[in-house]
């Protein structure tokens, strides 16, 4: 096998010509897209060149837009001509196009070249050379054009057979029909069918013609046929005739038209609109305007209205938790930075945005620069660890003071500390500033200033022994020596060098405004500009502006050290978190905020690492919620300093964020939480018994005020309507069980169980569960309020109030209702439930007790309302006794006015709502369960035949699921494309119109130049003749033109001829 020689080598354009340099194949290879060149079907060498067939694609030479690998090509093309058509027809406005001939060409075409163009239109198309080819010539309107074959029309009844009586005609003979004769085919044929039937007919005689009848010769065949075709030539004739005759008449009538379209359009009545908008504006002004033009006179208001509204923008997509968190974190990390910077006196990039540019503008609350007389953060006013050198505010004779432990006064009220106090050091240096002033200007006249004594009005000569510095501008007195009687003029100059002569006397030398330099120039013929009013202006508007900024630094250094950090690290332990308050808290309310930058700066969001310490956190957050609940039992609220109930809010709004960052950490903590006070609770039962009664130690098995206020911020933190709950579901059990065992001993015990009950109802309200410890309790404690309070007592449903009947503070609780009510108290007192000592222990607790109990009963009817499957009467059974037992208007002990109006209202609510005592429906079988209800979900998996594995992303999908995906990618396809048509268009669209203004412009700018060109060929034939000496121009130019042309030595030019 022979090698070849010449071996073409592969090229991404088969089919063209490669350059012969090989560099340029490479660059020319390297400039094609793949894309485009892409090898496809269509895009191949043909094997065999047929012809008359296209070839698309890069095989045939020159064809750059068709083919396979130049589609991108065609669709630029395509883009460019429908849009720049599109721009160029929309920049036009509509109008009537007159498509008469020569009428869109009137400036180069006159009158008669118009009407010549249309009679040539005219005739051109009336000529006979267009039409004489052609079948339907429109003469005969009745005939109509057919197909035929065989001498029969194809239609539905063809059969494509030839039968012996068929005539075969010409396709100009169509139009009879076929009812000429046979022979006349026969001898333009001849043969076949017609040879056959003729044979068969004579053949069929055999005694000759039948009748005598002689046979007809072939000469008579063809006479009688001309004749035939002669008439038929006629009658075309004189239809063709007719038809050109019909033409002329229209082509006459269309004519007159055209020349009598004038007098037509002047009859035309146009109406004035601009007489139809004056009355219209007359009429809205004399307020007659009819009903149908005030309707469109408020539409069109309403609609220019629109052109005035706000544009609504696009806003950004939501954001998601994670980048709202990492905003927040950013913040809060971008402020400590900014604070530390100013703490250390570094005031770059800083813009004091939020320092207030008023000189009298102080905080208003001295006391958080101040430490207060105890820890700020305390939970309770009783705490025992107090610091010894702490400071207490009193009021004396001077006025507030501070005063340590042993009474000595350390400072007033209001005095800064000496933290606060700025170093001098950190206000900017002036006198750098100022040296770098503006230009004095000038302060004389243009030349110098005259002087007799050398000091001019405003100035001052130099302080004796003052020494002027390199660079100071001064007024100098030229060359003294050299003037008359030594006086001079002033002139404006510099100092350039400062030096002494032999004796040591200062001698300066100075530069004036013009060049000039003079040295030893004596200090007596020196003095310093004076300022102009400009001059001090600047000056004192930046010694304001430094003022303003050394201002605002102090204040920005005071403010830093005084606020409270932005980032803290994550206290593990309550400890650490207390100390962390005491040191930068004083109020309540920067606690809080501690917390909540805490939670801000170490989300669990931002880092999934920080879920270990925030887990921890959360646990220090619940003692904390504890320890501050515990102190609100036992001082308060603590005013707007401590605001401790606040701080349970701002708590419970911190337990619920974390709990949303991580749930499953928060319900960790608090099932662990929840064990713990369920474990506490079974230790003070235990130690209840050990307890007597009559001991003079304050004793109860009920939880701190903190716990209880705990548990109640449990229901705000996670659902309470789900069946089971990891964490609601245990709370609710401890509530029953602390409901349920705890023995009452006192009225605050009392007060903790109706707050426990009006938390289980909390509970239940929304999933319409029923929680029978709460509803026992609140039976028990209306039994404490009875007429006979020790039988009403052994009667409790529950063994909480089995030993109530031995203390006396709860047998005189009806006593202390009827009492209260007796001495007036109750007019000024707000009787609601507290959970405070004092509120609990005070005189209005008893009938704050039974007017809560009463309420929550009326909401727990309206709760179980048409809930229970009418066992109302059994669920409100010990309530309606206790109820009954009160007896409100007894004789011996009547209760109050206001209480009786609630019980009434309580009775009357469970009478109406509850159905007590009323008939009941009767008890009926539970009905079967039906099949459907018993049967067994059935999951049959979706089998696939194996062998028609197919990769898809609709795999394990159901039919309609799958269905719908498609949709959608398809949909988002589709958009996608024609988003990016539509950019494609707008970019074409834009650099059209930029070419459009470059073509405008460029023929601007020759016009332009033009115009230059020719001004400035003028000025210089002008200046020529000028130069000339006036030869050319009469009366000269300036300076020696002129003095020639008035010598009358005009055209001489020195030096040579003219």
């Amino acid at each position: 096998m022979v090698k070849r020689k010449n071996k073409q080598k592969p090229s991404a354009l088969k089919g063209l010509p490669l350059p012969k340099n090989k560099k340029a194949r490479i660059a020319l290879n390297a400039s094609i897209n793949p894309f485009e060149s892409a090898r496809a079907s269509s895009a191949k060498a043909p094997k065999f060149h047929v012809h008359n067939r296209p070839l698309s694609g890069r095989t045939v030479p020159g064809n750059q837009l068709k083919g396979a690998g130049s589609a991108l090509q065609r669709a630029i093309e395509n883009r460019k001509n429908g849009l720049k058509a599109a721009m160029e027809q929309s920049k036009k406005a509509g109008k009537f196009v007159d498509r008469r001939i020569g009428e869109s060409r009137k400036a180069e075409m006159t009158e008669e070249e118009r009407m010549l163009a249309r009679v040539v239109r005219e005739r051109s198309r009336r000529s006979k050379k267009l039409d004489k080819f052609s079948l339907d010539d429109g003469g005969d309107e009745g005939l109509e054009l057919k197909l035929t074959h065989g001498g029969r029309a194809i239609d539905e009844s063809y059969t494509g057979k030839v039968e012996a009586g068929d005539v075969i005609l010409s396709d100009d003979e169509d139009k009879y029909g076929g009812q000429l004769e046979r022979a006349d085919t026969e001898m333009h044929f001849g043969g076949g069918a017609f040879d056959r039937e003729k044979v068969k007919q004579a053949s069929s005689n055999p005694y000759g013609p039948a009748g005598g009848a002689q046979s007809e010769s072939l000469g008579d065949r063809y006479r009688s046929r001309r004749e035939e075709l002669q008439d038929l030539i006629m009658r075309k004739k004189f239809e063709k005739a007719e038809k050109v005759k019909s033409k002329e008449m229209q082509a006459e009538t269309f004519e007159s038209l055209d020349d009598n379209f004038k007098e037509l359009a002047a009859m035309l009545n146009f109406r004035d609109k601009g007489q139809e908008r004056r009355g219209y504006f007359e009429a809205r002004k004399a307020g007659t305007l009819s009903q149908e033009d005030k309707e469109m006179d408020e539409w069109d208001k309403e609609m220019k209205a629109y052109l005035f509204d706000r544009r609504v923008k696009a806003t950004d997509r939501t954001k998601t938790v994670e980048e709202i968190a990492k905003e927040e974190a950013d913040k809060l990390h971008v402020l400590e930075t900014r604070r530390l910077a100013r703490m250390s006196g570094d005031f770059d990039n800083d813009d004091f945005s939020d320092i207030s540019d008023d000189e009298d503008d102080k905080r208003k609350k001295s006391k958080k620069s101040i430490k207060r007389a105890r820890n700020p953060d305390e939970l309770d006013s009783d705490d025992d660890g107090e610091d010894k050198n702490e400071l207490q505010t009193k009021f004396t004779a001077d006025g507030l003071v501070y005063v340590d432990k042993k009474g000595n006064v350390v400072k007033k009220f209001g005095e800064d500390d000496d933290a606060d106090k700025v170093n001098p050091d950190d206000t900017p240096e002036e006198s750098s500033e100022e040296e770098d002033s503006d230009d004095l200007g000038d302060s004389d006249d243009e030349a110098s200033v005259e002087s007799n004594d050398g000091l001019s009005e405003g100035e001052e000569s130099d302080v004796e022994g003052t020494v002027l510095e390199v660079g100071a501008k001064i007024k100098g007195r030229y060359f003294t020596d050299q003037q008359v009687d030594g006086k001079g003029k002033w002139y404006k100059g510099t100092v350039r060098k400062v030096s002494e002569d032999e004796r040591g006397n200062t001698r300066y030398e100075l530069e004036y405004e013009d060049g000039d330099i003079e040295t030893d120039v004596r200090p007596e013929n020196v003095r310093r500009q004076n300022k102009t009013s400009e001059e001090i202006e600047s000056e004192e508007a930046k010694k304001a502006k430094l003022a303003k900024i050394s201002t605002r630094r102090q204040k920005a250094k005071q403010k830093a050290r005084a606020e409270i950090p932005y980032v803290f690290e994550v206290p593990t332990t309550l400890e650490a978190l207390h100390d962390m308050i005491g040191s930068y808290a004083a109020t309540g309310t920067d606690a809080s905020l501690i917390i909540h930058r805490i939670h801000k700066a170490n989300s669990v969001r931002l880092d999934h690492r920080n879920k270990e310490k925030m887990q921890n956190f959360y646990d220090v957050l619940l003692k904390r919620f504890i320890g501050v609940g515990d102190a609100l039992y036992k001082s308060g609220n603590g005013g707007e300093e401590l605001g401790r109930c606040d701080q349970l809010d701002a708590l419970t709004n911190t337990l619920y964020n974390m709990a949303q960052d991580a749930p499953e950490s928060a319900a960790a903590v608090w099932g662990r939480r929840l064990g713990v006070f369920q474990n506490a609770h079974a230790k003070r039962l235990r130690d209840s018994e050990l307890v007597p009664l009559d001991s003079d130690e304050e004793f109860t098995a009920w939880p701190s005020t903190g716990t209880l206020l705990l548990l109640r911020a449990l229901g705000h933190v996670f659902p309470m309507t789900d069946l089971r709950h990891i964490v609601t579901t245990p709370a609710l059990l401890v509530l029953g069980q602390i409901v349920g065992q705890t023995p009452v001993r006192s009225v605050e015990d009392v007060t903790k169980g109706v707050f426990c009950a009006a938390l289980m109802l909390e509970y239940t309200k929304e999933a319409k569960r029923l929680a029978p410890e709460a509803l026992a309790f609140l039976a028990g404690a209306l039994n404490l309020f009875s007429e006979d309070i020790e039988n009403a007592s052994l009667l409790s449903p529950i063994p909480s109030f089995s030993s109530t009947p031995r203390i006396e503070e709860l047998q005189q609780l009806r006593y202390n209702v009827i009492q209260f009510f007796k001495s007036g108290s109750s007019k000024n007192t707000v009787l609601n439930l507290s959970l405070e000592k004092h509120k609990m222990t005070a005189e209005s607790a008893p009938a704050v007790l039974i007017l809560t109990v009463l309420r929550l009963i009326q909401k727990s009817v309206d709760c179980y309302r048409d809930s229970l499957n009418t066992a109302e009467t059994e669920t409100f059974d010990q309530i309606t006794r206790a109820l009954l037992r009160l007896a409100p208007t007894s004789k011996a002990s009547k209760l109050p006015s206001f209480i009786v109006e609630e019980v009434k209202k309580t009775a009357n609510l469970m009478q109406e709502k509850l159905n007590i005592g009323g008939p009941r429906r009767p008890l009926f079988r539970r009905s079967s369960a039906k099949a459907s209800d018993l049967a067994i979900e059935t999951l049959a998996p979706r089998m696939e035949d194996p062998t028609k594995y197919v990769m898809g992303k609709d795999k394990n999908k159901t039919r309609s699921q799958a269905e719908k995906d498609q949709l959608r990618r398809e949909f988002k396809r589709e958009h996608k494309a024609v988003s990016r048509e539509l950019r494609l268009d707008a970019s074409f669209v834009e650099s059209e119109r930029r070419k459009d203004k470059d073509r405008k412009d460029l023929k601007a700018r020759e016009a332009r130049n033009k115009n230059h060109a020719w001004m400035e060929q003028e000025q210089a034939t002008m200046n020529q003749q000028v130069a000339q000496g006036g030869g050319l121009l009469k009366g000269g130019g300036t300076g020696a033109a002129r003095h020639k042309a008035k010598s009358g030595k005009i055209g001489i030019k020195r030096g040579g001829k003219f």
